[in-house]
């Protein structure tokens, strides 16, 4: 079944190319999404739950949002259990163990987030790992984390944006 997700997936992002773009726009295009669809693979393996994919607007810390892909996870800690830096090692992993180079400059850490970028060739990833509590568990005084929340109480949202860094 998730090889259908995956073809089904591709397939969505193949019908997203503009037909009248220009050659090296479509190579462009096309390789985006061929990296996409690698990493949705690697992604949906390391945390071992699936994700959406497709087209979207992209951003990359210092550039202007562009169009590229993007794969979102969300789910409970039952479903990403431990840190959102235990969460970002395990991409972090699979994304240096797949060739990418680390982005220091597109670091960012946060109580409930961080955030890392990754370069190869010419193109770009943006992987974010953060979580938000459920409405009422942490008073409006109290930041989330350190409110304690439980790992139910904890909303996970993961992305990782592609997208041409050229």
């Amino acid at each position: 079944m998730r090889r259908t997700v995956v073809f089904a997936a591709l397939a969505a992002l193949a019908l997203a190319l503009p037909a009248a773009a220009p050659t090296a726009a479509r190579a462009q295009s096309a390789a985006v999404n061929a990296t996409c669809g690698s990493l949705y693979t690697s992604s949906t393996a390391v945390l071992g739950t699936t994700a959406t994919v497709g087209p979207a607007s992209v951003g990359y810390p210092g550039m202007a949002s562009t169009e590229g892909c993007q794969i979102a996870f969300s789910g409970d800690g039952a479903v990403f259990p431990g840190t959102v830096q235990a969460i970002a090692a395990k991409l972090d992993a699979m994304m240096l163990g797949g060739g990418w180079t680390r982005d220091p400059g597109a670091d960012a850490d946060g109580s409930t987030g961080t955030a890392a970028g990754y370069k190869k060739g010419d193109q770009l990833v943006a992987v974010s790992v953060s979580y938000d509590t459920a409405a009422g568990v942490c008073g409006s005084d109290a930041p989330d984390a350190s409110c304690h929340p439980t790992p139910a109480q904890k909303l996970y949202t993961i992305t990782l944006g592609v997208m041409a860094g050229s």
